[in-house]
């Protein structure tokens, strides 16, 4: 089983030092005292470990199954084909899609698995950067990256500026404490404290379906206290500074880890989402290589093989398309 230090490659940019120091100051000092006080108790646990001991890491055993296609390495924009490298932009705290792994600088997760399978079948370096979410889509439009993944949400407000190679499904859910007021009841939200991360499609959930909801039926809107990083918006919860906070159904486990008490709610007007590659609507070439080498994975069996690992069955999208959410698909 083989590691990949990103931080070993030239250009490379690792900004977990510079994500705790944001997140850090959008904390009071009593919930920074607090999270000093614990952290090295949890983290003797192994419970606040991005990937917990004896956990998959990301390896070269499925990459160098793959076997570069040619015709599919032919259709990357003619820069691409002569850098060899495809420069990716994400935020590795999203576990089970991508994180650091105990060293701080390993990027795990069933996406990096599955971005070195497709840039493998390209023949291609996909060459990524860890970044705070709320820079990932601005780093698009800049030309830092030239693709952003990082289980991002297919959205409609979205698509109005970006393009969407989507690979995978997802299904938004609530998290509390246990012992909380929160149940599947959306109406059970209202008037409550939401952490949320900046630049995330809850923020949007919030907005237009669960405050309809609650203002219909005369009940005060939602709070909604805004945070850097997700491990910021996790440590609010934990310490009573939320009251709940939302993320994808896969990352249950990982929540439990992190937060014991936490309970996971469904609650059934939370959208299910196609999620996948972003990139400007401009770049069709590498958008169609993309897609090319993600159903060239599928059809191989990697695409199942990388998500099996991870046991995420439920994320898995048999169809990967473009901007799926505006053709009207629905994600199942």
């Amino acid at each position: 089983m083989g590691t990949r230090l990103y931080c070993e490659e030239p250009g490379f940019e690792h900004s977990r030092a510079a994500d705790a120091n944001q997140a850090e100051k959008g904390l009071t000092d009593m919930t920074i005292r607090f999270f000093r006080t614990v952290f090295a108790a949890v983290l003797f646990q192994g419970s606040m470990l991005l990937v917990a001991p004896g956990a998959a890491l990301a390896d070269d055993a499925i990459t160098a199954s793959v076997k570069t296609d040619p015709a599919i390495h032919a259709l990357l924009p003619k820069a691409i084909q002569e850098s060899g490298v495809i420069k990716l932009g994400t935020d590795a705290h999203w576990p089970p899609c991508e994180s650091f792994a105990e060293d701080g600088v390993t990027m795990v997760g069933w996406e990096p698995d599955l971005w070195d399978a497709i840039g493998q079948k390209l023949g291609v370096k996909v060459k990524p950067t860890s970044i705070d979410f709320d820079g990932l889509l601005p780093g698009l439009e800049s030309g830092r990256f030239d693709v952003a993944l990082e289980c991002i949400s297919d959205t409609l407000d979205r698509e109005k500026k970006f393009m969407f190679v989507d690979i995978s499904v997802a299904t938004d859910v609530v998290f509390a404490l246990e012992g909380s007021s929160v149940s599947a009841d959306p109406l059970s939200l209202c008037g409550l404290k939401a952490g949320v991360q900046k630049g995330t499609s809850f923020t949007m959930s919030i907005d237009n379906i669960l405050d309809p909801l609650c203002l219909k039926d005369g009940k005060p809107a939602i709070v909604k206290s805004m945070f850097p990083s997700i491990d910021a918006v996790t440590l609010a919860l934990a310490s009573g500074r939320v009251d709940f906070m939302s993320n994808d159904a896969s990352a249950a486990a990982d929540m439990k880890k992190k937060v014991a008490s936490s309970k996971m709610y469904v609650i059934d007007v939370l959208p299910k989402n196609f999620q996948g590659f972003v990139l400007l609507p401009e770049s069709k070439e590498l958008a169609a290589a993309l897609l090319a080498a993600t159903k060239a994975l599928i059809a191989d069996g990697i695409y199942d093989r990388i998500l099996d690992k991870w046991d995420l069955d439920a994320v898995k999208l048999k169809e990967p398309g473009i901007n799926l959410t505006s053709t009207g698909a629905k994600p199942k």
